[in-house]
């Protein structure tokens, strides 16, 4: 991270490399189902033409690559902006981490508990906890309705999560220990059995943080 206190093209772009890695990764078990339907769709479709086995298998290869592909795109261009956001911070002569930044990262910490409780959050994590229900209401047919559902899925994924993000780049920027823990908040909210519940408490801990920050400060 040290090197994201600059606008280095160089760095910008491990950076997204890496940022896009990890958040699909973080994200991997919700994109499962729908990657899966998109290639079931695909294989029933090329079953009605006539056309070879392996032509067949690249389609079906195909409008899978090009859903992950738009999905990877929506969280690639989230990470640029969180890296041009560390950079600015940077820049302007403003240090970044909970440690240096006080009030500030308190304020932040508690934005972020605040959303867990918003309806934003409830409808998107309701999409992704049940691709079922997103793939009936946005489901797009074709090699470009493919792209265009994966950058769909992207978004819902994002307004669920975006602001977690934030949240990590206020306590820890890129640590790998906290990049876990986040990682694992995010699969249990997505798969776990309480998610829902998971969402409160981990709202009402951002908010203990955020006030004992800003208090103990």
């Amino acid at each position: 991270m040290p090197m994201a206190g600059t606008l280095d093209p160089v760095a910008l772009t491990l950076f997204t490399a890496i940022w896009g890695v990890g958040m699909v990764a973080m994200m991997f078990p919700s994109l499962v189902p729908i990657a899966f339907a998109v290639s079931v769709s695909t294989r029933k479709f090329t079953e009605q033409i006539n056309a070879s086995a392996s032509l067949r298998r690249l389609m079906i290869i195909g409008r899978t690559a090009l859903f992950i592909g738009g999905y990877v795109t929506v969280w690639t261009l989230v990470g640029v902006l969180f890296y041009l956001a560390i950079a600015g911070l940077s820049l302007v002569g403003l240090p970044y981490g909970v440690g240096i930044v006080g009030p500030l990262a308190g304020g932040i910490l508690i934005f972020t508990g605040l959303y867990q409780f918003s309806r934003f959050k409830r409808q998107a994590l309701m999409k992704c906890r049940s691709p079922v229900g997103f793939l009936m209401t946005r489901w797009k047919s074709g090699n470009v309705g493919a792209g265009l559902m994966g950058l769909d899925y992207g978004f819902f994924c994002t307004k669920c999560c975006w602001v977690l993000m934030v949240g990590l780049l206020t306590v820890g920027t890129m640590s790998l220990p906290l990049m876990g823990v986040f990682a694992l908040i995010i699969f249990v909210e997505k798969i776990g059995p309480f998610g829902t519940l998971v969402v409160k408490i981990v709202g009402l801990g951002f908010l203990a943080a955020g006030m004992a920050l800003i208090v103990l400060r």
